[in-house]
């Protein structure tokens, strides 16, 4: 176990998995930002577009 983590420490293309681990995790942390500070606008905004169909369709 010891060898499979100084490997893992050694190698360079480990590095490259981190670095694309925190570009995800930022990606998500921006898209939980962006719902939580237009997640109620947007369904507000749904609602509304939804019922005005509802009235032109009924």
């Amino acid at each position: 176990m010891k060898n499979f983590f100084l490997k893992l420490w050694k190698d360079e293309e480990g590095a490259e998995m981190v670095e694309w681990a925190i570009v995800v995790g930022l990606v998500v942390i921006a898209a939980i930002g962006a719902y939580t500070l237009l997640g109620q606008k947007v369904s507000s905004t749904a609602t509304e577009v939804a019922n005005k169909l509802d009235t032109v369709i009924t």
